[in-house]
């Protein structure tokens, strides 16, 4: 295992302190695909929502668009 040191330079205080803030440092192809996993759940949270709406069948809304068509 390496050993790397991390020196941060800012005016924050939060960032100064290390007993207020906690990091983590990743690879960027692990956080990539850990923003790729976030917005696969995005997407399922946002299914899930949907399905909680009104709905009917498509048969249903494709025979109401055709009569509406043919008036």
């Amino acid at each position: 295992m390496s050993t790397a040191t991390l020196t941060i330079v800012s005016d924050d205080p939060m960032l100064k302190d290390p007993g207020k803030c906690e990091m983590v440092l990743v690879p960027l192809d692990k956080y990539n695909a850990l923003l790729k996993r976030l917005e696969d759940l995005e997407d399922v949270v946002d299914m899930v929502e949907a399905l909680k709406e009104p709905h009917r069948p498509l048969a249903e809304y494709l025979a109401e668009m055709k009569a509406r068509a043919d008036v």
